[in-house]
């Protein structure tokens, strides 16, 4: 799993959570770096919205361009209709409000590995 977020504390906190459940995540700063590297190694992106450089409403277009298999969750501290809107028109797998509940992203992550397990191809 790609963890892509401008704040260092809300990367690590979000990779400590990922090995509790014995998932391993790569951590990013921005989009850019992100885009370097294989993506479509990832089971899911999980991308602030708003970043310096690439929003992640941009870095979805990307991604779903080059990768489009590869699901992408958006998170912002700053949920509005316009924001959320945008994401599912883009196609975001999920749209999520900062601070994260916890118990939601270990769903949210456990429901696309067993989606996947049961569905390989997909």
């Amino acid at each position: 799993m790609a963890i892509v977020d401008d704040e260092e504390c809300i990367r690590t906190a979000l990779a400590g959570l990922l090995r509790s459940i014995d998932v391993s995540s790569q951590l990013f700063e921005d989009g850019a770096s992100l885009l370097e590297c294989d993506v479509g190694r990832f089971v899911l992106v999980l991308s602030d919205v708003q970043m310096p450089g690439l929003s992640g409403i941009e870095l979805l277009d990307r991604l779903h361009a080059a990768t489009p298999d590869v699901p992408v969750a958006l998170m912002t501290a700053f949920p509005d209709a316009e924001w959320r809107q945008r994401a599912q028109e883009r196609g975001a797998y999920r749209f999520l409000t900062k601070p994260l509940d916890a118990d939601a992203v270990i769903a949210m992550i456990e429901g696309l590995l067993e989606y996947r397990d049961r569905n390989p191809s997909a």
